[in-house]
Order: structure tokens, then sequence, then C-alpha cells
């Protein structure tokens, strides 16, 4: 009874081992951190509460502690809780960089450092992060591609001469949105489109003005207000009075809880003045908010001036005009010492960036003399040694010639052998063709001779004998040199690189490259059949050794030292 029910206990555990062992790649975070983190983006007040009340002392793994440290600080952000430090976002990218297929949550880790350095008042190593971010994101990953693009756009809209890169990051970010279906955030993208181009080409902002304010009416009204004063700033550009007043107006009626800018009432003010309604004008002035920079005041004091001309006070209009002029000589001037600290920061980066060019060319010149050099003294060592071990290589192979007829013979005489048996006959012909060298013992001084084939065969009694047969260790070892010699040390380095693979699975690696069929590798190794080859060499290739290229792309790239 026991005997038949320990086929199943084997079975049980198997599962068991399969299971843990395909576990073993995905980290599992704690339920309170993923609880954090879907509550991100739709509710971060409630998410920033749960990453608090988790302590970082109650968190046993690295992982957990660096997903809390980017959760903690993209809810503080999302919060509007102006950054200090960058100490946590340091510890969450410094973990995710060498974690690298945690390859969304690198995106974000640097997405948040460049955030936190432009609240930190570094806007160029902001920009470095975001760029960082733009190259480690996933091509599918549109959440993330949109939003860096956005923040991107938004620090090139705030330098200046920048505004032609704001616009190609806005219009790539719009599409990534969309293909997302992200409605909010494709109104956002259009509403900052609008507001760029507003001054430079009014026409291309009342179609991206129009097309946040049409989606705005469908999925949030609220927000269809702030999109209304900024068309109704480039109709009042385009001296087109009539329909910025009544944009400023709706605004100022419906949206004035949203919409609080004191540019809205001048535009509405300034409109009704150039329509003749004074009384109106002065109206809006009287309800609008009280100047809050120079550059409001300035406003301030135009409108001022304009109704104190259409009601011919000119002794007013005088005053008024003589204050607006002066504030506008004052923000002008401030404004070119600004571009002009703006564009010497830009010619400095760009002779750095092309200081680093051109060492980054010498350092590029000089990797390729040596790898040339290389290249030349590897030629040179592969001629050397193949004309050495020449001699030794046509001896094998006629002893090798001379124990495949001795067998072939004896298959002849048993007319029970299989075709399977000549099959395997094969596989141990193309294994030891492939032997290209002898194998060298550093230590001692001296060369072994490759293991004879007769002494593999000898004491078999029949034929079915040599279908069981187990290549020696000292096989092996010859194959693994000879392997070695040809491709530069290629299995040393995949033993030393992976040592997760089995000693099975190095063999059959070293098979491999050394391009024996899976054929013969499937005779020879005893696998069922060649889709087993096939599958183990996947598992290796894929999985344990983690590319995303052929045995043969990854052996080519090891030669030309790009791994």
């Amino acid at each position: 009874m026991g005997m038949k029910r320990l086929p199943m206990f084997i079975l049980a555990f198997v599962v068991f081992v399969a299971v843990v062992t395909g576990c073993r790649g995905t980290h599992r975070y704690d339920s309170r951190l993923t609880a954090a983190d879907s509550l991100m983006q739709v509710d971060p007040d409630s998410a920033l509460a749960l990453v608090m009340a988790v302590s970082p002392d109650s968190l046993t793994g690295e992982g957990d502690r660096a997903y809390r440290d980017l959760l903690l600080t993209q809810a503080r952000y999302k919060c509007y809780i102006v950054a200090t430090s960058d100490s946590d976002i340091n510890r969450a990218l410094a973990y995710y960089r060498i974690h690298s297929r945690e390859r969304e949550k690198l995106t974000r880790a640097y997405i948040y450092k460049g955030a936190v350095m432009e609240e930190l008042g570094h806007p160029d190593s902001a920009m470095y992060y975001y760029k960082q971010a733009e190259v480690s994101a996933s091509p599918d990953d549109y959440f993330n591609l949109g939003y860096v693009k956005l923040r991107i756009a938004e620090l090139y809209q705030y330098q200046i001469l920048q505004d032609s890169a704001a616009i190609i990051r806005l219009h790539e970010a719009r599409n990534y949105f969309e293909m997302l279906h992200d409605t909010l955030r494709v109104i956002s993208a259009l509403g900052k489109l609008g507001s760029i181009c507003g001054v430079t080409c009014p026409d291309s902002a009342k179609y991206y003005l129009s097309q946040a304010i049409e989606l705005s009416q469908q999925y949030n009204p609220s927000l269809q207000y702030s999109h209304k004063s900024t068309l109704a700033g480039c109709y009042f550009a385009q001296k087109d009075y009539v329909h910025a007043k009544e944009l400023s107006m709706d605004v100022l009626r419906n949206g004035s809880d949203v919409c609080n800018e004191t540019q809205f009432y001048y535009y509405a003010a300034l409109s009704y003045i150039y329509l003749g309604l004074t009384d109106s004008a002065k109206y809006v002035l009287a309800v609008s908010p009280p100047p809050i920079d120079e550059v409001d005041s300035m406003n301030y004091f135009n409108v001022l001036a304009e109704i104190a001309n259409a009601e011919s006070r000119h002794a007013e209009y005088k005053d008024y005009k003589e204050r607006s002029t002066n504030l506008t000589e004052r923000i002008l001037n401030e404004s070119k010492k600004n571009r002009l600290a703006a564009v010497e920061v830009q010619c400095d980066n760009l002779e750095t960036e092309n200081h680093y060019k051109n060492q980054l060319n010498h350092a590029w010149l000089l990797v390729a003399v040596l790898a040339i050099l290389a290249v030349v003294v590897f030629a040179a060592g592969i001629i050397y040694f193949r004309q050495k071990y020449q001699k030794q290589r046509i001896v094998i192979q006629q002893e090798l010639n001379d124990v495949i007829c001795a067998l072939q013979e004896k298959q002849q005489e048993q007319a029970s052998a299989t075709e399977l048996f000549k099959y395997r006959l094969d596989a141990l012909n193309e294994l030891f063709n492939s032997i290209k060298f002898k194998s060298e013992d550093k230590q001692q001084g001296k060369i072994r001779d490759i293991i004879p084939l007769s002494s593999v065969i000898m004491g078999l009694s029949d034929n079915y004998s040599v279908l069981k047969i187990e290549l020696s260790d000292q096989f092996w070892e010859k194959m693994k040199r000879s392997v070695d010699g040809e491709y530069n040390g290629i299995v040393s380095f995949v033993e030393n690189k992976y040592p997760e693979l089995t000693l099975k699975e190095r063999r059959l690696f070293c098979l491999l490259c050394a391009n024996i069929s899976p054929q013969i590798i499937r005779l020879c190794m005893n696998y069922s059949n060649v889709k087993s080859v096939t599958n183990n060499r996947s598992i290796i290739i894929k999985k344990k050794m983690g590319l995303d290229m052929t045995l043969e792309e990854f052996r080519d790239s090891y030669m030309k030292n790009q791994l």
C-alpha cells in the first residue's frame, strides 16, 4: 500500500519545488505598500497616510524599504509637500539601478528624483534625471512616458528660448496619454500646448485650447475655465474683443473659484473698454483681486489709464500711463538680465558638453586602437595554436576513423543492432571532431593528450552498451578547454558569471557553443527527444542567464567584448 502512494508523494514534492523555484525571481512587496501604490493616482492623501504608517523597521527586505522611499517621495510630491532633501529618493534610486528588472519602478525613481531636484532649485539636474527616465522606460509604459514628457515640457517652458523643445515633448505626451485613454492628462497636454503657442502662434493655440475645452466639458467641466481664460487671452491678442470679453466673463461668472488670476479680469475690463462699455469695465475692475506682482500692477495701471482716457480724464491718464511705463521698463530690464543669464548658462553648458565630447572621442579612439591590437594578437595566437596542434589532430582523426570502422564492422555482425546505435556513433564522431586543441596543464608545465576514443568504447560487450555510454569527466574537461580555446574562455566566463547553472546545463552550453547539432546532443546526453534540447537551450539563455538574445548573438557579443 505504501509503495503505491510513493509516486504521488514524489509528484507533490516536485510540484512544490517547482512553485518555490518559479517564485524566487519575483519579489513580493509588503501588502501595505502595494495598497498605497494603488491609491497614488486617485487619492494621494490617503496613499501618503498609508506609507507614513509603515515603519521602515517593520520591513524585512531591502526591496520593501526602497519601495517605501519611492512611494513616500511620490506621495509628498502629489500632495504639494515641497521637498527639503533628496535622501529618500536617492536610496530608492540606488536600489532600482542595481535591480534593473524593476524597470517601471526605476523609471518612477528617475522621474521623482528629477521632481525633487527641481523643487530644490537645480533645474539642470532635474532635466538630466527626467531624460534618464525617458531612456529607462519600457516602450509600452505609456503613463510614465507621457508623464515624464509633461515634466520635461514644463521645465523647458520656464527656460528662455526653449518653447519649441517644450512643444515637441507635449505632442509626444499627448500621444502617449491618448494610447492610454487618459483623457484628463490629454486635456492637460492640450492646455499647455495652447499656453505656449498663445503668443507666437495664436491660431494653433486656439485649436489646442478649443479641443481642451470640448474634452473638459465632457469629462470634467471644472477644467474648462482655466483653458477658456487662456483662450480669452489669445482672442484679446488678436484684437477680437467680443470673444475675449465673452470668454472672460464666462470664466468670472462660472469659474472664478477655479481661476482667480487677475489677468482674466484685465482681459474682460479692456475688452469692455475697447467695445465702448466703460461702466462695465469699471465694475469688472472693482471686483477683481488686488495685483500680486509687478506684471499685475502694470496691467492694472494700464486698465485704469484706458478708463481715464475713455472718460477724457487726461491728467489721470498721464499719471497711470507713467506708472505703467515705469513698471514696464523695470520688468523689461529684469527680463533682459534673465535672458542674458540664461543665454550665458546655455553657452557654458554647450562649452562643457563640447569639452566632454572631445574627451569622449579621444577615449573611444584609444579603445578602438586597443581593440584592433587585441584582435591582431588574438588572431595571431589562433594561427599559432592551429599550426602547433595540426599534427595531433591528424593522429586523433586517424584513431577515430579506425575505431569507427571497427565498430561499424561489429555492427554488421550483430543483426539486432538498431538505427539508434548508428546515430550514437555519428554523435561521438562529431563530438570528437569538435575538439580543436590539446588541453594545457599550466601548473605542471606540460601538455596532456586528448582522451582517445578507443579508451571510451573499450570493454563494451554489445552494441546496446554504446547507447548507455556516459562520457567521462575527463572528456568534458577536454571539451570545455577546446571551446574556451576557440572562443576566448566563453565557457569559463559563463560558469563564473552564472553560478546558478547546473552541471548538465553547463555541459549543454559547451556543446551548443561548439555548434553540435541538437540531434547529436540528444543522443550523447540522453535527452528523450530533440525538443528537450531546444527547451533546455531556451531555459538557459532566456530565464537563467536573463538574456534577450540568441546563443549565437551572445557568443558574437562576447567575442567582440560587448558584454
